[in-house]
């Protein structure tokens, strides 16, 4: 499958003129992956494939291609968004050539064990599942009926790290509190809670939720930081808390 690179121009249009899912235009309708198409352990990125913001069959995906997606749809930063991609390309992929979704699950590399809704990678396995857990997924969304704020994506997350055979490393635990707020930060609603059916649909599905408008107000360094850091400060409050200190 080639990708037409035109369809940039619609991620442009669309993100200018239509700003939630039930707006999208026919070929940007939520399609699930087919049996040959490559996948990440990453919603985000799953879900600009299944909508096809980038090449739905996942493969040979350049980095101006990631860049221009995550900003236009999910309201990052330039900056921002030219980190991240250019992190994963350097540990998974190739800045020449581009990058095949399912390269972003070598082990601990960006991918780390402790997602919320993808078990951990196997005893001498080098890639991580792709596939969400059901059980993991279940137990998320029954955990938290009313829908999860900032400080229940910090618990979410404690709990999830508790049972983790080996603790994350500093890199990988950050990158577990990035995970966690920006999907607090896209996916909440006025009451600053994300509601269970987003993130079934988020999560879940891997698809743009019902509810998903994209921001107005660019995400940048400083509001991905500083929500990590809220995220960070509390898990270590809920250690305290467990410790007995």
């Amino acid at each position: 499958m080639h990708f037409d690179p035109y369809s940039l121009m619609s991620v442009l249009a669309i993100s200018g003129n239509f700003t939630s899912p039930s707006m999208f235009p026919p070929e940007h309708e939520y399609i699930a992956p087919g049996v040959h198409d490559k996948r990440s352990p990453c919603p985000a990125l799953n879900a600009l494939a299944n909508h096809g913001f980038i090449p739905r069959d996942g493969r040979d995906i350049s980095s101006h291609t990631l860049i221009q997606s995550t900003v236009e749809m999910y309201g990052l930063s330039v900056p921002l968004a030219t980190t991240l991609v250019s992190g994963g390309m350097l540990c998974c992929g190739n800045v020449f050539t581009g990058i095949d979704l399912d390269d972003l699950a070598a082990h601990n590399k960006i991918e780390h064990d402790g997602s919320l809704v993808h078990a951990d990678t196997k005893e001498g396995e080098s890639r991580a599942p792709i596939h969400v857990d059901q059980a993991l997924l279940t137990q998320l969304l029954t955990s938290y009926p009313n829908g999860l704020s900032l400080d229940d994506f910090a618990h979410a997350r404690y709990e999830r790290e508790k049972g983790l055979a080996k603790p994350l490393d500093p890199f990988h635990a950050e990158l577990g509190h990035g995970e966690a707020s920006l999907t607090w930060l896209l996916m909440k609603n006025a009451s600053n809670v994300v509601p269970i059916e987003t993130l079934r649909q988020w999560y879940g599905e891997e698809r743009f939720p019902d509810s998903y408008v994209i921001p107005q107000e660019t995400i940048g360094f400083m509001d991905a930081a500083g929500l990590s850091r809220k995220i960070a400060d509390k898990m270590k409050e809920l250690r305290r808390g467990d410790r007995g200190d």
